[in-house]
């Protein structure tokens, strides 16, 4: 290792008297033009909280050099005024350059004029790096800055003499104890990600390495959105441990560093700015070039007998119909129209700060898929607004075409919208265009988000997975489009939603509105009140190509139903993973409580024993609640509050009630919204709800273990199309994590005689809590099962009508007394009861076509094979509610 000569830096020639010898200090406070105005700028951009506490650390353990992709003045001077400015390590020295211009006009002259006058002595300029002056500023704690990509000049002089600064850094860390930590750092003054241009030499100087006109117009354009980010510190002394001995391998290794800041620093872009975007046209040309289209689109044409441009013309009618048009004026528009908007109707956005860095990690180097649970319209609004805020490229949506309608069509579509159909079922050619754009974006790198549960969720849990806009996405990856992709699983959670009275509506029979211009006149309504606080969670990004490493899959060299089967297992694993990072909100827990009784109201201090015996439970499997919960008490009586303000709930009392008097009356035609919340947090109960179901069931205080593995193998199954299961957890493993829970309670006593327990008083009660959880799904299958006698009367019913009679089944037998609960009344629960009894065979279904032409295709329940054992199901299913069938 070159030793740095122990040369008196403090020396200075009579022509440099009272100057910086070397020019290469920044003063703290850089004079410039506009100054003031400029400084007022600089001080709206951005830099996240993490980030500025990564610096503060590293600021107390050694000293900082920021490392930047290109040598510019500007990106120099922002970052110094930025930093500054916010109390962070800024730049006090940089490499390579001589910042003239930020030195007052006459030192700035003066400056100059001694350089050249020590230059025309001496032959050459005074040289930091030989005099050891960057070492004595790294000495006395300074900050510096250098620049990754410099001009060719430069690299030929630090090739010839050894003048790089990554080199000389690492021969001062050589020499002195304190760590020298390189910083990657980004200074983005504009997130327009730009067009792509044919012309590389213009796209280099005009977009990657912009000069400091157009860099100074990008900042007056972008100010409000400019972000300085930084990458992970590199310590030097960590290097100097991997460094050879032997020269050239030193070089090499050097170089390497470089290109891995370089990467770094780019890779920062990269989830800032996203790829350069291409025009729609552009993006037309490709897609309908692609030769595996043009195949089939020349077989299309000679198997209809049409003309090869009429089915082009059909193609390109389809993309028109598809493709987003990405505009950036849009975006921040929208960006301040939502930011007034979330202000309104909300209380605050709660972010999972630590998920997303995990996101920004993976942006950085991966092509994202976010995929978020589906609970409202606004959810397509709050991701991309939060990933905006959070500086990464806004994704491309994937929107059901039910919203393309003027003017939400247009807008959703500039704001990187492209529209899918609800169902692909006899349209292949479309599905043959729609399946290759979406391959085509990912080929480019654009980020999508799309809904895997298809739609909205009506219930408040989530749908069980749709497969389509996934397998197109694996099979880009199969196909070679892109070589691997990141999935995202999102949690979006809300205290209230605005749909929620429109979905109570479709539940209990009522008809969906279609989305149409009519309902933007509504949107006064929704404005005029709030809806509590948003929680956006993301799960651990689940990388498909490590995905299928790791369970050795071969995709092209299996089946049809062996592909359905690993699309099917990875869905799940989404789903899983966006339940398990759910947030438990203050609505969904009241509400979960609240529903615990099937009568029409609770006392409170019944209600907040519920509440403790629940919240014992989440707290035992480790979820997360909202930042509410910290204070208890206060979170309770705004809740309360919200729902009497909705008139979900009345609070009867008496000016001189104490808290034990005091009654909570449910409005019975309100139970389903109180459902709908408690559903968001169902899935965190599922275990102990059915082992409690189980040990009620057994009607016995000594239940046991064998039929309690009996009964959760058997709920789970009668469930499966209401719940997804993660199917990496086995049944026996949730069973003893449930009782473990019980023990741990002492509700029960493990009497050690083969799996046999005892269940104490305390237990009854709190089994009966968990085990009322299920209570209205179990009511709303037994209903559906004696709503299938209806087939002893008529041969067969249509699908609609035939729901629509269990639904009035239902309600007899709410007034008759048979079932306590109203929201075991449902539409969607009793679709997917028939849909279980359809794969069990006591349903069947028949398909006729009807018409003049009998050329209309309609489905027919009729009685299943095993029909004639709907006595024993209801028999087995009327256990659990304590009736015989």
């Amino acid at each position: 290792m070159n030793k740095i000569p122990a040369k008196d830096v403090t020396e200075e020639t009579k022509d440099l008297e009272g100057h910086n010898k070397y020019g290469c200090t920044i003063p703290e406070r850089p004079f410039y033009p506009l100054r003031f105005i400029l400084e007022r700028l600089i001080r709206l951009g951005k830099m996240p909280p993490d980030q500025q506490k990564v610096l503060e650390e590293l600021s107390k353990q050694g000293v900082i050099v920021y490392a930047l992709r290109f040598q510019s003045l500007f990106d120099l001077l922002y970052i110094k005024t930025r930093l500054f400015q916010m109390g962070l390590p800024h730049p006090e020295f940089v490499f390579d350059m001589r910042p003239y211009r930020l030195r007052p006009f006459v030192d700035a002259w003066s400056l100059r004029i001694a350089h050249l006058t020590h230059y025309l002595k001496h032959s050459a300029l005074p040289n930091p790096y030989e005099d050891g002056h960057y070492k004595k500023l790294i000495e006395e704690g300074k900050t510096g800055a250098l620049f990754l990509l410099t001009t060719e000049t430069q690299s030929r002089r630090a090739i010839a003499f050894g003048e790089d600064p990554l080199q000389h850094l690492i021969e001062i860390q050589s020499s002195t104890e304190k760590p020298i930590y390189i910083v990657p750092c980004a200074v983005v003054y504009s997130r327009h990600p730009g067009r792509e241009s044919f012309n590389d030499k213009s796209s280099w100087f005009t977009q990657k390495n912009p000069g400091i006109l157009r860099k100074t117009f990008s900042f007056l354009r972008g100010y409000r959105h400019a972000v300085i980010e930084i990458g992970d510190p590199v310590n030097l002394k960590d290097v100097l441990t991997e460094l050879s001995p032997i020269s050239s391998e030193r070089r090499t290794q050097i170089f390497q560093l470089r290109r891995n800041l370089l990467d770094s620093v780019n890779s920062i872009y990269k989830s800032i700015l996203g790829p350069a975007l291409k025009s729609k046209l552009e993006l037309k040309e490709i897609i309908l070039n692609n030769p595996k289209l043009q195949t089939y689109m020349r077989r299309k044409a000679k198997s209809t007998g049409r003309k090869i441009w009429d089915i082009y013309r059909e193609a390109d009618k389809y993309l028109e119909e598809i493709a987003a048009d990405y505009s950036y004026s849009l975006i921040k528009i929208m960006e301040r129209a939502l930011r007034w908007a979330w202000n309104t109707i909300f209380d605050g956005i709660e972010i999972d700060e630590e998920g997303l860095r995990k996101v920004k990690k993976a942006a950085q180097r991966h092509t994202l898929v976010y995929i978020p649970c589906h609970k409202s319209h606004i959810d397509y609004l709050i991701l991309s607004y939060v990933l905006f805020q959070a500086n990464l490229s806004p994704p491309f949506i994937a929107a059901g075409k039910n919203l393309s309608f003027w003017p939400l069509g247009p807008i959703f579509r500039r704001g990187g919208a492209f529209f899918i159909r609800r169902t692909f079922r006899g349209q292949r050619f479309y599905a043959e265009v729609f399946s290759l754009y979406v391959k085509t974006m990912v080929h480019l790198g654009h980020n999508i988000e799309f809904f895997i549960e298809g739609g909205r969720s009506r219930t408040g849990k989530l749908i069980l997975p749709k497969l389509g806009l996934l397998s197109i996405l694996i099979q880009a990856v199969e196909e070679g489009y892109c070589s691997d992709l990141v999935f995202v699983p999102t949690a979006i959670c809300y205290d209230r939603i605005p749909e929620e009275e429109s979905y109570v509506h479709e539940i209990t029979g009522g008809s969906k509105q279609a989305e149409n211009i009519k309902q933007l006149f509504g949107l006064r309504r929704f404005l005029k009140r709030k809806y509590g606080r948003v929680y956006v969670r993301f799960a651990k990004p689940i990388s498909l190509a490590q995905y299928l490493e790791r369970n050795k899959l071969n995709l092209k060299k299996m089946r049809p139903r062996e592909r359905h089967e690993v699309y099917r297992d990875f869905a799940f694993r989404i789903i899983n993973s966006i339940n398990n990072v759910s947030v438990v909100t203050p609505h969904a827990l009241v509400s979960s409580s609240l529903l615990t009784t099937s009568r029409s109201g609770i006392s409170l201090i019944t209600l907040k024993l519920t509440m403790r015996t629940m919240l014992e439970y989440l707290s035992f499997i480790n979820v997360k609640f909202s930042r509410t919960f910290n204070n208890y008490d206060s979170m309770l009586e705004e809740t309360l509050t919200d729902l009497e303000k909705s008139k979900v709930i009345e609070r009867i009392r008496e000016p001189e009630d104490s808290e034990e008097d005091i009654l909570i009356s449910i409005e019975e035609k309100k139970r389903h919204i109180l459902e709908y919340y408690k559903n968001n947090i169902i899935h965190f109960f599922l275990p102990l709800s059915f082992v409690s179901a189980s040990i009620i069931a057994q009607k016995t205080f000594r239940p046991k273990l064998e039929h309690i593995l009996e009964d959760y193998r058997f709920l789970k199954k009668l469930f499966k199309h209401e719940f997804a299961y993660d199917n990496d957890i086995p049944d026996e493993k949730n069973i003893e994590n449930a009782c473990d829970f019980l023990l741990r309670q002492n509700w029960i006593v493990n009497l050690g005689s083969e799996g046999e327990f005892e269940l104490k008083h305390e237990g009854l009660r709190a089994c009966e809590i968990f085990a009322s959880i299920i209570q209205n799904y179990l009511e709303g299958y037994w209903i559906c099962l004696r709503g299938l006698r209806f087939l002893e009367k008529k041969e067969k019913y249509q699908d609609r009508e035939f729901v629509k009679k269990i639904l009035a089944e239902g309600r007899k037998a709410l007034k008759l007394g048979f079932i306590e609960r109203p929201e075991s009344i449902s539409k969607i629960m009793y679709e997917n009861a028939l849909k279980l009894f359809e794969e069990e065979d006591y349903l069947g279904k028949s398909v006729e076509r009807e018409g003049k032409e009998k050329t209309e295709p309609k489905e027919f329940f009729v009685k299943g094979p095993r029909y004639d054992e709907i006595s024993a199901m209801l028999r087995k299913v009327g256990r659990f509610l304590r009736r015989d069938g």
